[in-house]
């Protein structure tokens, strides 16, 4: 205590970029650049710890952390943007990914530690340091630190929404531009909100856009970078030295900031309320059977059972077709060539019914995503892995649940007709289903039947009809899977890519194989 009291009186402050563990500390003065707060795995309203980024007056910076146990103790004495001289803390290694700055070590806060406000002006407000989007797009795999990135909002991809951990999540992605290229940058939850919000304030004209702490992700072998939920910082066109001297770099590199910012990609599903209440004609499961132009409509249902016997997956390659095993590797007959990662997608059947009639639809990868929130990789792994049914048991979760489904009903003759309808789009918001139903009415279903085939395939394994499912289904989920002895996982790598063993191969070929279709009867029941 006698060498921390003598610093503080002459002055002098230990460097942040010198703190190692193994020696006596001690007091550092540094802007708290970052703060937030972590919120607990088991109950998101708990906050399990804090979390800093801390910055003194020569540019070093560190992680810094206060338990939970402390939390209280702590919590009114930090504030983000605030300098304050803080001794008496603990040093350990930094590890692991996604790490906030480059120092190989982290502090965290004790009950001893002490914190005392003060002032400097020679400590940077953000702390910025950028990264060139050239940089960012030479990584070929995601990179462990976190980076800076400032850059002109050249495009913007339609807004879409999933459903993650129960909740539906906002997902935007626009597209950053500097002197040295173009990148994508993916914004979650609030940060959407966040977004909007920030452009609505500016005149028209291309923003300056600048994330800090943002993770880089590789993405269909691109790099791209993505929020940290609660630790990135979003600024647009902020009144900060490091964007006046941008504009300077991407005037001289010839960039129009004066042009709007252009949409990217095709347009955005619309809102769930506007597709299943207005958008299309209303129909019970007997009037669609009995539909004979080609159209889409709106049923509501409730999910009877799995329709067995057949696959409820296939192999696909990365444009969403599927693809044949051949000469052992797969060919895709929409890309006219071999290829060595295909990917698995959903092709499931269920028996929905409304308490008159029932029918079979088919949903893809899309749909089946949001409705058991998991990819279909995941439950092919899953299905490796143990002895399980003739579908993944998370399945008959949904029978005796009522929904909305968008079909597609179409009168020319397909190659594979088995009466089934192919659902495009699927709603579970209870309010929006009552919605529905005070509208068109519904009955209590009973089951029609233990089995209905147990031989059709549903649709033709060619699945060119299948839509391809949005960006962020594949960013988000995907799991690529290589055919047989095509290569080995890294054990060491978390993200390695699921290998399919040749024990899989004959899955595959079931996937791939054409079945013989038998059209299904219409079955009816009649109101007692």
């Amino acid at each position: 205590m006698v060498f921390n009291d003598r610093m503080k009186m002459e002055g002098k402050f230990e460097d942040v970029a010198g703190i190692s563990p193994g020696r006596e500390v001690g007091t550092i003065k540094v802007r708290v650049l970052r703060l937030w707060k972590v919120p607990a795995f088991m109950n998101p309203n708990e906050t399990s710890s804090l979390k800093m980024v801390l910055g003194d007056e020569k540019g070093g910076k560190i992680h810094a952390f206060v338990r939970k146990q402390l939390i209280g103790l702590f919590d009114s004495k930090l504030e983000e943007g605030g300098v304050y001289e803080i001794s008496g803390f603990f040093v350990l290694s930094e590890n692991g990914v996604y790490r906030t700055t480059l120092h190989p070590y982290k502090i965290g806060f004790q009950s001893r530690t002490k914190v005392r406000s003060c002032e400097s002006s020679g400590i940077s407000q953000f702390g910025l340091s950028f990264t060139n989007i050239g940089e960012i797009s030479s990584h070929s795999r995601d990179y462990d630190f976190l980076v800076d990135v400032i850059g002109v909002m050249t495009g913007i991809h339609a807004e879409r929404e999933y459903i993650r951990d129960g909740k539906i999540t906002k997902m935007v992605t626009i597209e950053l531009t500097d002197h040295t290229g173009k990148c994508d940058c993916a914004l979650f939850g609030e940060y959407v909100d966040e977004l909007n919000k920030k452009i609505g304030k500016f005149s028209p004209g291309l923003p300056i856009v600048v994330v800090q702490y943002m993770k880089v992700k590789i993405f269909r072998e691109k790099a791209s970078i993505q929020n940290v939920m609660n630790a990135t910082r979003l600024m647009i066109n902020p009144d900060i030295p490091e964007v006046e001297s941008f504009k300077n770099s991407i005037d001289v590199h010839g960039i129009d900031c004066d042009a709007d910012v252009p949409l990217i990609g095709e347009p955005p599903k619309p809102p769930f309320e506007e597709e299943f209440l207005r958008m299309h004609p209303k129909k019970t499961i007997a009037e669609l059977g009995d539909v004979v132009d080609d159209g889409v409509f709106v049923v509501c249902g409730e999910v009877v059972g799995v329709v067995d016997g057949h696959n409820w997956w296939y192999p696909a390659c990365k444009c969403h077709r599927a693809v044949v095993v051949d000469s052992g590797t797969y060919f895709c007959s929409s890309c006219d060539r071999h290829v060595f990662h295909v990917i698995p997608r959903f092709r499931v059947k269920f028996e929905v019914a409304d308490g008159d009639s029932s029918c079979v639809f088919v949903l893809f990868d899309s749909e089946m995503s949001y409705i058991v929130e998991k990819s279909c990789a995941f439950f092919v792994a899953q299905s490796k892995g143990k002895n399980v049914g003739p579908h993944p048991m998370e399945f008959d979760s949904l029978v005796g649940k009522r929904m909305l489904f968008v079909v597609s009903k179409s009168g020319k003759p397909s190659a594979v007709d088995d009466g089934s309808f192919r659902v495009k789009r699927v709603c579970m918001d209870p309010v929006i289903v009552e919605k529905f139903l005070a509208d068109i009415g519904f009955s209590t279903p009973k089951r029609l039947s233990p089995i209905i085939d147990l031989e059709s395939d549903g649709v033709s394994d060619d699945c060119r009809s299948v839509e391809g499912a949005e960006d962020v289904d594949q960013f988000l989920k995907d799991l690529i899977v290589n055919p047989p002895d095509a290569c080995e996982a890294d054990d060491d790598d978390p993200d390695a890519a699921f290998v399919v063993k040749r024990n899989l191969s004959k899955a595959f070929d079931g996937a791939a194989k054409p079945k013989r279709s038998i059209r299904l009867k219409k079955v009816k029941i009649k109101k007692e």
